[in-house]
């Protein structure tokens, strides 16, 4: 019964950090939109790259930034 607590302890955990994880890269991502639209960077070229700091600050794979 205590490892079965633990464990759901630890499930809840994981999903306050992945939601509060979640959180941040949205805003990440707004604030950077904006930052490059007020540098006038044309709106089809906003965000390129985004996803790969993402995953590498998430220690992920590139091609996995825009997930999650």
């Amino acid at each position: 019964a205590q490892l079965r607590a633990a464990v759901e302890r630890f499930e809840r955990l994981k999903s306050a950090a992945a939601a509060a994880q979640a959180r941040a890269t949205a805003l990440w991502a707004a604030k950077r939109a904006d930052a490059e639209a007020a540098a006038g960077r044309p709106a089809g070229k906003r965000g390129k790259g985004l996803a790969s700091e993402v995953a590498l600050a998430r220690q992920d794979a590139p091609v996995k930034g825009n997930q999650h």
